[in-house]
């Protein structure tokens, strides 16, 4: 492998790298927001159910 090689091999995975990074961070964030908003049960709403029973 000459020096050509390295540098080609080594700048495609450092793109790629950023590439899944980037998408993976986005993805990451999305689930994030979706369970905020969906699936996590708020306190206050909890608190409110047991003040009307």
């Amino acid at each position: 492998m000459n020096i050509n090689d390295f540098l080609l091999t080594t700048g495609v995975s450092l793109t790629i790298g950023l590439l899944v990074g980037y998408f993976i961070r986005d993805l990451i964030e999305s689930g994030k927001r979706f369970y905020q908003r969906n699936l996590k049960r708020s306190r206050y709403f909890e608190q409110d159910m047991t003040t009307k029973k």
